[in-house]
């Protein structure tokens, strides 16, 4: 449980900080992820979009080290930003 709630305020972090930032699935086998479908809006340069990219990359990469059971909970997984 504690590492679901640690993923959940993390990812809520990285939408906090990105506010382009739409949602991006996890995807892969085994112990090879990588991050997929990254919607972003409205549209920015390659630059920014990379930026967002490597932000998402280093939060799950950080969160993977810190807790490696984390894996299974992100794998194969689409996270969304919620509206309210």
């Amino acid at each position: 449980m504690q590492t679901e709630a640690r993923l959940d305020q993390e990812v809520g972090s990285l939408f906090a900080r990105c506010p382009e930032l739409c949602g991006f699935s996890v995807r892969g086998e085994k112990n090879d992820l990588f991050v997929a479908d990254v919607g972003i809006a409205p549209r920015l340069s390659a630059e920014q979009y990379g930026e967002i990219f490597h932000d998402i990359a280093r939060t799950l990469a950080e969160l993977l080290d810190d807790d490696p059971d984390t894996l299974d909970l992100i794998r194969g997984r689409t996270f969304a930003r919620a509206l309210q």
